[in-house]
């Protein structure tokens, strides 16, 4: 097995710098590509660094498959800003590995990450997966309750997991997700509920280039498309409750979690093409409930933190996409399975009109 890690860049010189010594220390990567959406002093910042690490970096170890491939650093630069969404995809063309990761220049992988890649890599002796999505730690979760995990919605899918209590689940497999297995269908459908993160799974580079998976090329909520055509394309997907990272936010910070303004209108942008995915697939009884919570739950979380400016403007497009994703059989089913969930799709659509 062997791996890559893109990360998409803009103006974090100090956190790149973090993390890319991170990576060399660990030594368990293939290739690292470095995507810079048109930083300024770009070639003065963070090409020095890339190049820095470059010409100090250690081959990874033996037993990870790699015996003669040396790591190298590849740094893209964009010639203009497009968002992380084009940084992830032009670098995506760049990956020569079987497997790849995408990550931000602002987090870190934990200690545990490469024992991770080990337990994926010795089960790929009985089966290769599409992905595997692995367990975080958010830095909000931890300063609120000193908690090494996720936020607390995202925490109870993998509760739900590890308990059986997953809807049509045999509950044999229930509490065993220390190291990676493969999920049942059920089991997708619920996990795939969790917030849209890139840089929580390790992909098969060729399964996201079969299916021509990439990320929405807008500023913000890129990885909705990724995330979700992932879940709904993928035929065997892995899962463990390792934690493979942690996520850095600071509430009154300026990453693209914090932004307030006019580009959250572009979220129907990534989320128009899921259900067509979705019809294609064949999969709407198994997912069209996970797909429907996950973006009405968003939905609340943007006009929580969205500028009053945008409001109505967000109301009218929430409205627009609701109508013309959901026929009356498609509200029927929802309101056969979940009463309340309709009332919310129903409540958006009296917003907008």
């Amino acid at each position: 097995m062997t791996l890559s890690i893109i990360i998409p860049v803009y103006n974090d010189p100090e956190g790149l710098t973090r993390l890319l010594r991170q990576l060399q220390d660990m030594a368990v990567f293939y290739q690292i590509i470095v995507s810079d959406d048109a930083s300024r002093d770009a070639s003065d910042q963070a090409s020095d660094q890339a190049s820095d690490v470059a010409s100090d970096v250690t081959c990874p170890p033996a037993d990870l498959g790699f015996d003669e491939a040396a790591m190298g650093v590849t740094y893209l630069l964009s010639p203009e800003q497009r968002g992380a969404g084009h940084a992830r995809n032009q670098a995506l063309a760049e990956v020569t590995s079987d497997h790849v990761i995408f990550f931000d220049s602002d987090d870190l992988l934990s200690p545990d990450f490469p024992s991770l890649v080990q337990s994926l890599s010795q089960s790929m002796d009985n089966m290769a997966f599409d992905f595997c999505i692995f367990g975080h730690i958010d830095s909000r979760s931890r300063a609120v309750g000193g908690v090494p995990g996720p936020m607390v919605s995202d925490q109870l899918l993998w509760d739900a997991l590890v308990a059986g209590q997953v809807a049509g689940q045999a509950g044999d497999l229930a509490g065993d997700l220390d190291s990676p297995r493969q999920l049942d269908p059920a089991e997708v459908a619920t996990l795939a509920m969790v917030a849209a993160y890139p840089w929580n799974k390790i992909y098969r580079t060729e399964f996201l280039r079969e299916h021509n998976i990439r990320c929405t090329e807008i500023l913000v909520h890129n990885d909705i498309e990724l995330h979700w055509s992932s879940f709904l394309r993928a035929e065997r997907v892995f899962a463990t409750t390792q934690l493979g990272c942690e996520h850095f936010v600071a509430e009154d910070g300026t990453r693209l979690t914090n932004r307030r303004g006019r580009e959250r209108l572009h979220v129907f942008e990534a989320l128009t093409p899921l259900h067509g995915i979705l019809h294609q697939t064949g999969n709407e009884v198994l997912f069209l409930l996970p797909l429907v919570r996950f973006y009405i739950r968003l939905f609340d979380w943007i006009l929580q933190r969205l500028d009053v400016q945008y409001r109505e403007s967000f109301h009218q497009k929430a409205s627009q996409f609701l109508l013309a994703q959901h026929s009356p059989a498609t509200i029927r089913f929802v309101a056969a399975q979940d009463p309340d969930l309709a009332r919310q799709i129903n409540a958006h659509i009296r917003r907008g009109w």
